[in-house]
């Protein structure tokens, strides 16, 4: 015969009765991180987790920091709790990762604190929790991008008995385990079809009845180039038209259609009009390898226009260039090392138009693109469907979470 759950009023609203509430600082402490000088920084050495070895909510090894070995420094312990606390972007303080065996007893900078206890497992979940987050930027520095140790060491939390706290902790960690392997999985789809791109784009590895040779052409003979709005202040965005933005391009081989921003169009205002096959590229970023992003619309829409910071390149016809394949052609590793090429200026790199038309491209037949751009949208197709299970799996989580770290759902059995 189950029990029913009786709650009481606390300053975090309601809780069951055999709950307490308490401060991160009587469940834990928290320890500095390592200030250290460019002198003391080494080829090899002792490890320095910064925030961009948190990624996800897992530790990551792309852009490591060593320092002499001989420093003196507070060591990782495994299920310690490594969380960005001073940034210069806001909205990564707080975010946090769990240490594992691998990123134990190393270094942690400056902007970045421990928080160790004999709870951590159950308490990394509040830590990933938006009320987390919330009391977090609540207490964010007035000038600076921070938060200080006292300040986390005052956060209340709901805190169950030990015996649910544990409960709670296995149950949270089987959707982690779930979700950690539905990643994986899109990972390793993902490395599948830039392995398929990097293949069959380059002709180094032919379809089934295709052997005929390659005809090599310069991009600029394919069609002609227009510009984005000209001419618009401020004011005039907001509503009107759609009109295809700077990180639409950026962010997508394929013109997103949902995600469109507004235009306000005078009655016969002259601006160049977007339709189905044109072929996007941006024209400056931040970064050399990022200049030249290229996106195609593959939809019909009506009086679309496209933003003043990207161009726009309009094919003669479609029998040379088929608008699905130059999709996957422009986003390709060989065609990218064309155009980083081409990236000119030093705190900001540009693109010139005239430039990039020169660049040579070598392009199957009609028939062969078409059988190429299919195999390659399969693999999208693919990847989007697990991309939408990793979702729910994540959707799923928070829902439990809600529920499970405020005593609403009890796992007493």
């Amino acid at each position: 015969m189950s029990t029913k759950t009786t709650y009481k009023q606390t300053e975090l609203g309601l809780i069951p009765e055999d709950w307490e509430v308490k401060k991160l600082g009587e469940l834990g402490k928290i320890i500095n991180g390592l200030t250290y000088s460019p002198e003391n920084i080494k080829e090899n050495g002792t490890l320095v987790l910064r925030s961009s070895n948190v990624q996800n909510d897992k530790i990551v090894y792309d852009d490591n920091v060593f320092v002499e070995e001989n420093i003196s420094f507070n060591p990782t312990k495994k299920d310690d709790v490594l969380i960005c606390v001073r940034n210069g972007s806001k909205g990564l303080i707080g975010k946090t990762a769990l240490i594992d065996e691998q990123a134990s007893n190393v270094a942690f900078g400056a902007f970045m604190a421990i928080y160790r206890s004999n709870s951590n497992n159950y308490i990394y979940n509040y830590f990933k929790s938006n009320y987390f987050f919330k009391e977090v930027h609540k207490n964010l520095g007035a000038t600076i991008n921070s938060i200080n140790n006292n300040d986390l060491k005052k956060f209340k939390i709901p805190v169950p008995p030990l015996p649910e706290q544990k409960k709670i902790a296995d149950c949270l960690s089987t959707w982690d385990s779930a979700i950690e392997k539905q990643s994986a999985l899109i990972n390793a789809l993902t490395d599948r079809k830039k392995a398929l791109m990097q293949q069959l784009l380059t002709g180094k590895k032919r379809l089934p009845g295709f052997s005929g040779e390659w005809k090599e052409v310069k991009l600029g003979s394919l069609g002609k180039t227009y510009n984005g709005l000209t001419g618009k202040t401020k004011e005039d965005f907001g509503e009107g038209k759609p009109f295809i933005t700077y990180m639409n391009i950026f962010s997508n081989p394929k013109i997103n259609i949902s995600n469109f921003e507004y235009v306000k169009m005078g009655v016969n205002e002259n601006q160049n009009k977007a339709i189905y096959g044109d072929i996007f590229f941006t024209v400056s970023s931040e970064t050399p390898n990022e200049v030249g992003m290229a996106s195609v619309l593959l939809d019909e829409i009506n009086d679309l226009y496209l933003n003043s910071f990207c161009f726009g390149f309009r094919l003669n016809d479609f029998k040379n260039l088929l608008p699905e394949f130059s999709s996957y052609l422009f986003r390709n590793d060989l065609f990218r090392k064309d155009v980083y090429k081409l990236a000119q200026g030093s705190t900001r790199f540009n693109l010139s138009k005239l430039e990039l038309m020169k660049i040579k491209i070598k392009l199957p037949s009609f028939e062969e693109q078409t059988a190429i751009a299919e195999i390659l949208a399969t693999a999208d197709r693919e990847l989007q469907l697990q991309k939408e299970k990793l979702a729910h799996l994540q959707l799923q989580k928070k829902g439990l979470m809600q529920v499970l770290l405020t005593g609403k759902k009890r796992l007493l059995n």
